[in-house]
């Protein structure tokens, strides 16, 4: 949904979690455990040679060093590293000068992440918090699996792995999951994509402000 708003309003679109995720994978290439090895974590992050290149329909390729790492870091190896290395305070605070630093070249951004905008953007012209029922979650991620890994996962397992990630998210001390002060919320279960971001983008027109550098 926030690559169709973004390809709606014709600007850049950035999800910050593919940011955790490239991190977690340069760290399991290195050998870094995503627990323990805070420090190493920490330098890492702060160094970390990422960047976004478009290509087609307005998706970014991820970029880990020059080479495109789009496809592995959705691994749910990947996946699981990111959610235990995005504890770490001083990973985040590195993250999110990356996060903002990746932005703050664009003339226009959506910008995709569980702390966006409690965090990383708080002053978002727009911001809106997206949910659905948990087992409607599970269904659209096994389905997301299925053809990415061409593999269907069994749905009780697909919903552990959501809860289990939703849990350290909602307790980390640094940029919890929350829902953002001034933020539209939106229950996705039972509308398609295209609905939600319609409604999305009633709420920009509404405003009658410019949707500005940040959404």
């Amino acid at each position: 949904m926030a690559k169709l708003l973004a390809q709606r309003l014709g600007v850049v679109y950035l999800d910050t979690g593919a940011t955790y995720r490239a991190l977690a994978l340069a760290a399991l290439q290195q050998g870094l455990n995503p627990v323990t090895d805070v420090e190493q974590l920490s330098a890492l992050a702060k160094r970390l040679p990422l960047r976004f290149d478009p290509e087609a329909a307005g998706i970014r390729r991820v970029l880990l060093d020059g080479r495109d790492v789009s496809e592995a870091i959705r691994t749910e190896h990947v996946t699981e590293a990111a959610a235990q290395l995005s504890q770490h305070p001083t990973v985040r605070a590195a993250m999110v000068e990356l996060q903002r630093r990746l932005a703050s070249h664009q003339s226009g951004v959506v910008v995709e992440g569980r702390d966006t905008g409690s965090v990383v953007f708080p002053g978002a012209v727009h911001k809106f918090f997206l949910d659905a029922d948990p087992a409607v979650r599970a269904r659209r991620r096994q389905r997301e699996l299925a053809k990415r890994y061409k593999t269907q996962l069994p749905i009780a397992q697909v919903q552990e792995q959501l809860q289990f990630r939703d849990g350290l998210d909602r307790r980390r001390q640094v940029g919890p999951l929350v829902k953002p002060a001034g933020a539209v919320a939106i229950n996705t279960s039972g509308v398609t994509a295209r609905q939600v971001t319609d409604r999305m983008l009633r709420v920009i027109r509404r405003s009658h402000r410019p949707a500005g550098r940040l959404l």
